[in-house]
This record gives structure tokens, sequence and C-alpha cells, in this order.
């Protein structure tokens, strides 16, 4: 996957009863960060869904790791795969 300048593919894990709000939609309104979900999965594990979502997260670094900071803060795992 080739990626643009200032974006990041990152990976988010999260068990689901600690998330209700839908990510992606917090961390546009919240941080001004375009992302773009490119795949997402659940998981039932202890009968407790455990989710995952691939997303690009295209805006400043400053923006994006301000972002990243907070969703590791509400123990989401956050993990950047790939830089452009």
């Amino acid at each position: 996957m080739r990626l643009s300048e200032g974006q990041r593919l990152v990976r988010m894990q999260y068990v689901s009863k600690e998330v209700s709000e839908a990510l992606a939609s917090q961390i546009t309104k919240g941080f001004g960060i375009d992302v773009n979900i490119i795949f997402g999965d659940i998981d039932i594990v202890a009968d407790t869904p455990v989710e995952g979502i691939v997303a690009i997260f295209d805006d400043e670094p400053v923006r994006i790791d301000a972002a990243l900071n907070y969703l590791r803060q509400r123990n989401i795992a956050a993990e950047v795969l790939k830089e452009g």
C-alpha cells in the first residue's frame, strides 16, 4: 500500500465494552484528522467482543500524534504500521 506524505496506516485494537463511541468519528471531530477505515474485524474472547480497525490517518504529524496518545490513554492499542 502506498501512502501519501503525512499519512499513517494505523491498527487499533480494543475491547468493545470499553469503547462505546465510533472511533473514526471521534478522532475526526476531536482532532480534525481525516480517517479512512480500510479494514475492521470482531473476535469473541471469553464472551467479550474484541474489535480491531485498520485505518489511514491523514493530517499533520503533531495532530496524528495527539490522536494516537488520546487513544492509548483510553486503553486502545494504537500501532503505526506504515508512514507516508
